[in-house]
C-alpha cells in the first residue's frame, strides 16, 4: 500500500528520497521557489501556496487531508516547520509537538525555556529600540549579538559593540522593516554544529561539525568531523541530548548551534530539521548515514532507527565559492588536480552576484570534498576553490 505524505517546500534530494521510499508525494510551494524538474519527477501533486503565508498553507494542508489524506505533514523547510507540526497535531498524525517546534522557532521563547532549565546561561533580551539595546549592553559591559526572533539564514545578524553604537545598528534594523530583535550576550570561542537524529525519544548525536565564517555571519564552509578532542565531543553531545529533552523533540532530525567557549559550552540555536549547507551530504560521506532519506522513512516506520553511529570513514568538507559584486563575465573552473572533489559551481556569464548579508546571497556555488579525514577534505576543498576563477565587473 502507497503512503501518501505531504511535504511543506522540499529540496530534491527529499523529494527524491520520500519516491525511492515509495511515497506518493504531494508537494505544497510557490513557483520558483523549488526545482521544476524534480517536483515533475518525484511528486504526484504540486499545490501552489507561498510557505511564508501560514494561514494559506494551513487551508490548503486541510484541504489535502480532506480530499486526500496523508499520513504525515513534514518540511524540510524552515519556514514550514510550524505549519506542519500544528496541521499533523490539528489531524493527530504524531511527530513533534506544536510546543516543541515553537520553542525552537522562536528563538526569545527558547532562551526563556533554557533559561528556567538552567542550561547553557547566556544573558539576553528582547528589545524594541536604541534605547533598550543601548540599556542590555550596559548591563552586560560587553559587545552583544542583535538577532530575529524567528529567521534563519544568518539574516539581519548584527555585532554590537558597545552601547555607543546602538542607535547605528538599531537604524539598520528598521531599514529591514524589524521594530523587536533578540540580543543576545556575544559569544567567543570555537563553533560548531551538531547534526543529531530522534526516535521516539531517544535523541542519537550522528555528527559534530566544523563551521567557518565568512563575511558577517555568513558561512563560508562547513566540515566533517568537527575537529575537537574526544572529551569535548562527549560534553557536546550530552549538552545537545539535554537541551533535546528540555524541548520535548521526540523524532527526526535537528541542528544544533554549540559554541565552545573559555566558560565551557554554550547554546546558540537549536532546529528540529537537518542543517542546511548541505551538512546532511557532508555527513552522509563522511558516516555513511544518509539524514535526508531517515527524516521520512523513520517517522512512518519505514526504517528503524539505530541509536548507534558508525564511526567516521572519512571526511568531508564543503566551501561556497565567492566573488566580487557585479554581473560575471567569465568562469574559469580546473580540469585536473580534483581528486575527491566534487565542482557545484553556479555562477555563468551574465549572472548578477549581489554582496553577501545572508546565506541566499552565496550564489556562485560551491566545492565539496572528501578525504581520509577532515583536515585532507578541507585541504581538497580550499585549493579548488582557489582555482576557480569567476570575473566579475560593474553593471551596464
Amino acid at each position: 500500500m502507497t503512503t501518501r505524505i505531504a511535504l511543506l517546500g522540499g529540496r530534491p534530494s527529499v523529494l527524491r528520497s520520500a519516491a525511492e521510499l515509495g511515497c506518493e508525494v504531494t508537494m505544497l510551494a510557490k513557483p520558483g521557489m523549488y526545482d521544476p524538474e524534480a517536483a515533475r519527477r518525484w511528486c504526484a501533486e504540486v499545490i501552489d501556496v507561498d510557505l511564508g503565508d501560514q494561514q494559506a498553507v494551513l487551508e490548503a494542508g486541510r484541504a489535502l487531508q480532506n480530499r486526500l489524506p496523508v499520513a504525515r505533514f513534514f518540511s524540510p523547510a524552515e519556514l514550514g516547520l510550524v505549519t506542519a507540526a500544528r496541521l499533523n497535531e490539528e489531524f493527530s498524525l504524531g511527530g513533534n509537538s506544536l510546543h516543541s517546534v515553537t520553542l525552537l522557532k522562536d528563538k526569545s521563547a527558547m532562551r526563556r525555556h533554557l533559561e528556567g532549565t538552567g542550561l547553557s546561561p547566556v544573558r539576553f533580551a528582547v528589545v524594541r529600540g536604541a534605547d533598550e539595546l543601548a540599556g542590555f549592553l550596559t548591563g552586560i559591559g560587553g559587545p552583544g549579538i542583535v538577532k530575529p526572533l524567528d529567521y534563519g539564514g544568518s539574516r539581519d545578524v548584527h555585532k554590537v559593540e558597545g552601547p555607543g553604537r546602538a542607535a547605528e545598528v538599531w537604524a539598520r534594523v528598521e531599514a529591514a522593516g524589524r521594530d523587536r530583535m533578540l540580543v543576545e550576550e556575544f559569544l567567543t570561542g570555537h563553533e560548531v554544529s551538531v547534526e543529531g537524529f530522534s526516535a521516539d525519544g531517544r535523541h542519537t548525536v550522528v555528527a559534530v561539525t566544523d563551521k567557518l565564517l565568512g563575511t558577517g555571519f555568513v558561512e563560508a564552509g562547513h566540515s566533517v568531523p568537527a575537529r575537537v578532542d574526544e572529551r569535548t565531543r562527549e560534553e557536546i553531545a550530552e549538552l545537545t541530548v539535554r537541551l533535546l529533552d528540555a524541548v520535548g523533540l521526540v523524532e527526526g532530525p535537528s541542528h544544533t548551534e554549540i559554541m565552545i567557549t573559555p566558560d565551557g559550552l554554550r547554546i546558540i540555536e537549536s532546529h528540529n530539521r537537518a542543517g542546511g549547507d548541505n551538512i546532511p551530504e557532508l555527513v552522509r560521506l563522511a558516516y555513511g548515514v544518509d539524514l535526508v532519506r531517515a527524516a521520512v522513512a523513520v517517522p512512518l516506520g519505514i526504517e528503524p532507527w539505530k541509536d548507534e553511529v558508525p564511526a567516521p570513514i572519512g571526511g568531508a568538507a564543503i566551501r561556497f565559492l565567492t566573488a566580487e559584486p557585479g554581473v560575471v563575465g567569465e568562469v574559469h573552473l580546473p580540469d585536473d588536480g580534483l581528486e575527491g572533489v566534487t565542482l557545484g559551481v553556479k555562477a555563468k556569464p551574465g549572472m548578477v552576484i549581489p554582496p553577501v548579508t545572508w546565506s541566499a546571497d552565496r550564489v556562485c556555488g560551491e566545492v565539496i570534498a572528501v578525504g581520509r579525514d577532515a583536515e585532507e577534505a578541507v585541504a581538497r576543498a580550499e585549493a579548488a576553490a582557489a582555482r576557480i576563477l569567476i570575473r566579475t565587473g560593474p553593471a551596464a
